[in-house]
């Protein structure tokens, strides 16, 4: 269906308008972030789109509001980690998500925030500019003044240590669950 600008602005109207309320109450979780540019930005992007194949106007509304305060961030010279945290600890309502799945990808987001936090703040620094900002090793070590050799180790290092907390921090499967298979290897 070929939508006109008439078209496209009724369907806006009916789709996306009954969801701004919603969209605005999630964006006030975030501190740094204006509501009203993000809402007006989500409203010229839909003017662009084909409307025509969204098929779940709400989520993707909240998709686009999601994306433009993930821009803001990257965007911006700092950004504290409690931002970061509450980007995802205010998740998105996305129509198809099960709430156990919800809580469970908030809760490991929270022990990442607090796996982060007592990282050491050099290699909490380098992490989040490499893997966050997705700075290349050259880009990292020149803003922070330091070797790409150095760099390079504190993202090993911190990796190492989010993953020996991720796996020490585990509960323990329920006997119900079945054995997890072998690891097969084979010499070369």
């Amino acid at each position: 269906m070929d939508f006109h600008c008439n078209d496209r602005i009724v369907w806006i109207s009916q789709q996306i308008l009954p969801h701004e309320p919603d969209v605005r109450r999630w964006l006030r979780g975030f501190r740094d972030i204006d509501t009203d540019d993000v809402i007006q930005e989500c409203y010229a992007i839909l003017l662009d789109v084909e409307v025509a194949a969204i098929q779940t106007p709400r989520a993707y509304f909240f998709r686009i509001a999601r994306n433009i305060v993930l821009q803001q961030y990257r965007r911006a010279k700092v950004v504290s980690i409690t931002a970061l945290a509450e980007f995802d600890v205010h998740g998105i309502a996305d129509d198809a998500s099960c709430p156990h799945r919800t809580i469970e990808a908030r809760q490991e987001l929270e022990r990442l925030h607090h796996m982060m936090q007592d990282l050491p703040e050099r290699c909490r620094q380098v992490l989040l500019l490499r893997k966050l900002e997705g700075l290349s090793q050259r880009q990292v070590s020149e803003r922070l003044g330091i070797s790409e050799n150095i760099v390079e180790k504190q993202v090993a290092r911190g990796l190492r240590a989010l993953s020996r907390l991720f796996c020490d921090d585990r509960p323990t499967p329920p006997k119900t669950r079945p054995a997890p298979m072998k690891k097969v290897t084979t010499l070369l």
